[in-house]
Order: structure tokens, then C-alpha cells, then sequence
């Protein structure tokens, strides 16, 4: 039983990982914040970061943002649809190769995925197409690969 949960938890971090997020995600994230700086000095430089509270400012603002910022905002939710999708599929089709190949693998930062696609040699057939659609999806696939 201990085993399953702490396969929850890594596949958990395997979803979260592949936007936190993993690498993707958060680049997306920092492309929101670089795409809307002026917006964000404009109307919530006074605003304190955390727990989504820029966002939520900036969505007061939402018919003053650019065009370059509404942008980056619906890549970053384009993103989090994918993962919010996809997340519960992916990880019953991969908790046995979670479990069996990187149980000891540290959760979150797209760490989860990393390890999976590291010994994609010994994951199931399922789960190597898992790795590959949230690896391309996520920005993790080698351009050479």
C-alpha cells in the first residue's frame, strides 16, 4: 500500500514536474512575466507576488494587456491544458514503470519525466509514447532525438 502512494506522489510530480513545474512551464511562465512587464508596472507593480496574484490583476486589466502579452499568457494556458488533460491518463498508463524505474528519483522540476525518458529502454511501450508526447509538448526532446 505504502508502495502505491508514494507512486501517486511521483506521478504527481511527474504532472507538476512536466510543467513546474517542469522546464517548459515555467519558461512559459517567465515569458509571461517578460512579455507583460510594462502591463504588470502599469497596473500591478503594487501588487504582491505569489498565489497567482499577478495574474489575477492582470486579468482586471485584461483589455489593456498587448497583444505580445495575451500571447505569452495563452501559450502558459495552453500548456496547463495539455498537462490538466492529459495528467490522469498519463499517469495510470506509467505509475508501474514510476515505480519499478525511478522510485528514488527526487519529485518536481520535471524530474519524474527526466528519469523516465533517461531509461526509456526499460519502460513499457505505453509509457514511451507517454514520455514522448509530454516531452515534445514540454520542450524536453533533444533537437537530435
Amino acid at each position: 500500500m505504502m508502495k502505491s502512494v508514494s507512486t501517486a506522489l511521483l506521478g504527481v510530480g511527474l504532472m507538476l514536474g512536466a510543467t513546474s513545474f517542469n522546464a517548459s512551464a515555467q519558461d512559459a511562465a517567465r515569458g509571461v512575466f517578460q512579455a507583460c512587464e510594462p502591463e504588470i508596472k502599469a497596473h500591478c507593480s503594487e501588487v504582491t507576488p505569489g498565489e497567482g496574484r499577478i495574474f489575477a490583476c492582470m486579468y482586471a486589466y485584461e483589455d489593456k494587456l498587448s497583444a505580445k502579452c495575451s500571447h505569452a499568457i495563452d501559450d502558459l494556458a495552453d500548456a496547463m491544458d495539455f498537462l490538466f488533460a492529459n495528467a490522469n491518463e498519463a499517469l495510470a498508463i506509467c505509475a508501474p514503470d514510476i515505480e519499478a524505474q525511478c522510485s528514488e528519483t527526487e519529485v518536481g522540476g520535471g524530474r519524474i519525466l527526466t528519469c523516465l525518458s533517461e531509461k526509456q529502454d526499460k519502460v513499457g511501450a505505453e509509457c514511451k509514447q507517454v514520455i514522448d508526447v509530454f516531452s515534445e509538448k514540454f520542450g524536453l526532446k533533444d533537437d537530435g532525438s
